[in-house]
């Protein structure tokens, strides 16, 4: 808006003609600059609310009419020539009242139905054309305001420069970088507020995704179990009434209900378990390390220090999950055989930290390797809590997971009942350790 004001008047300028040299001291003119781009900047900041009235419209039109009119008498008096200039009172004031009124128009074109979907396109270019109006219409009319009297007086030339030097800097340099700027940032703008939908979006999945899993698991353990839990029951109460080939058969369906329910009940942990919600982050992590190493010959270690119990439950299920899938990455891709699991509490931040000894792989190409959407996956979840993640990964030498996640205070150790412990859990080929640091 300023480089613009600024551009025009000079450029304007280039049609008074007058029959003596006409010079411009460079400071004034510098002067009229800033006072537009105050100006503007007063006005952008009254009518950018969420909430517009006619008011705060009429307060932002003030401020740049006000501006425009400011840029242009200032310009004027950086005039060096010898001559004096006058200006009619009347013609003054309605320059003044013209710049207010189409910038008033301008604004409540743009800004007081900016919700108006329909027709945003046409409402943009009638509030440039009417604030493009209200530039050159208060020039002409400020400019039929003014009178010049030959003077005597020489003029101070020390920071003189001619009007085309003016308008070449004005016309080139400032409006070519004025364009520049403006669309840079409108795409930057544009581009981060769809970062910021998707953002918002992909967390309120997240969000539904849990849900969705905390509910199907209830249901699959509270009705599902309970009704395979009492056709068991039922089952095993009339094995004691049937016959030897009966009993046979009653056994046979029994193991089957067994191993039903287990699967039930696998099925109810892997979609949300339990204790992450009754019993919190550490046992959770715990349960978790203790089934994925009794399924395979792998040897986990775990360790946690300065972790307090009272973690934000957005944060526990992100590091769970982040958990859940790295982890289960490492089994499944890189073939180790022994993977580290570290989390604790250090300079305001829960740190995750997960290394492996598996074949590791390329991280500039991971989009196109099998774990790929798991690593990216891991890289949104964290983003969404406003955490960050590190992956450093070589072939042959195994791959680290970092993961940085925000908390606004940690505790300590004294006032946080912080826990630590050794165990050693696993199936066959297969150990957990959980080890205090030293």
């Amino acid at each position: 808006m300023a480089i613009g004001t600024w551009s025009m008047h000079y450029t304007g300028m280039l049609a008074l003609r007058l029959p003596i040299p006409v010079n411009y001291d460079w400071p004034t003119a510098l002067l009229s600059y800033l006072a537009s781009l105050f100006a503007s900047l007063v006005g952008l900041f009254v009518v950018s609310r969420r909430q517009m009235s006619f008011t705060r419209a009429f307060i932002g039109s003030i401020f740049v009419g006000g501006g425009i009119v400011a840029l242009h008498y200032t310009g004027m008096v950086s005039m060096r020539m010898q001559a004096m200039h006058h200006y009619a009172p009347t013609l003054v004031a309605l320059a003044t009242i013209t710049a207010i009124g189409f910038s008033l128009m301008s604004l409540w074109l743009m800004f007081v139905f900016r919700e108006d979907i329909l027709g945003r396109r046409l409402r943009k270019v009638g509030s440039a054309l009417l604030l493009g109006a209200a530039i050159s219409v208060m020039h002409y009319i400020g400019m039929a305001s003014a009178s010049f009297v030959s003077s005597g007086a020489l003029p101070d030339l020390s920071n003189a420069v001619s009007i085309s030097d003016l308008g070449i800097v004005g016309i080139g340099a400032a409006n070519g970088m004025l364009v520049v700027v403006v669309v840079l940032t409108a795409m930057a703008d544009r581009l981060q507020n769809h970062r910021n939908l998707l953002r918002a979006f992909s967390q309120r999945l997240v969000e539904v995704q849990e849900a969705e899993r905390r509910h199907l698991a209830r249901e699959l353990h509270d009705e599902i179990g309970q009704t395979l839990t009492a056709a068991k029951i039922s089952l095993q109460s009339g094995m004691s009434e049937a016959g030897a080939a009966l009993t046979a058969r009653l056994q046979e369906t029994i193991s089957i209900l067994e191993r039903l329910l287990g699967q039930v009940r696998q099925i109810s942990i892997n979609l949300r378990p339990s204790t992450l919600d009754d019993l919190g982050l550490i046992p959770a992590l715990r349960a978790l390390l203790d089934q994925l190493g009794s399924r395979a010959s792998v040897t986990v270690h775990f360790s946690e220090k300065n972790v307090p119990e009272d973690l934000d439950a957005k944060i526990q299920t992100t590091c769970f999950r982040i958990a859940q899938e790295a982890i289960t990455n490492a089994m499944r891709h890189a073939n180790a055989t022994q993977i580290g699991v570290d989390l604790r509490c250090e300079k305001g931040k829960l740190r995750l930290l997960i290394r492996d000894n598996g074949i590791g792989f390329d991280v500039g190409s991971v989009r196109a390797q099998t774990a790929g959407l798991g690593l990216i996956g891991i890289k949104e979840r964290a983003a969404l809590v406003g955490g960050r993640t590190k992956i450093v990964s070589s072939p042959d030498k195994g791959t680290s997971i970092e993961v940085l996640l925000p908390l606004t205070a940690c505790g300590d150790r004294a006032s946080r009942g912080v826990r630590s412990g050794t165990r050693r859990t696993g199936g066959e080929g297969a150990s957990v350790h959980q080890d205090s640091p030293p």
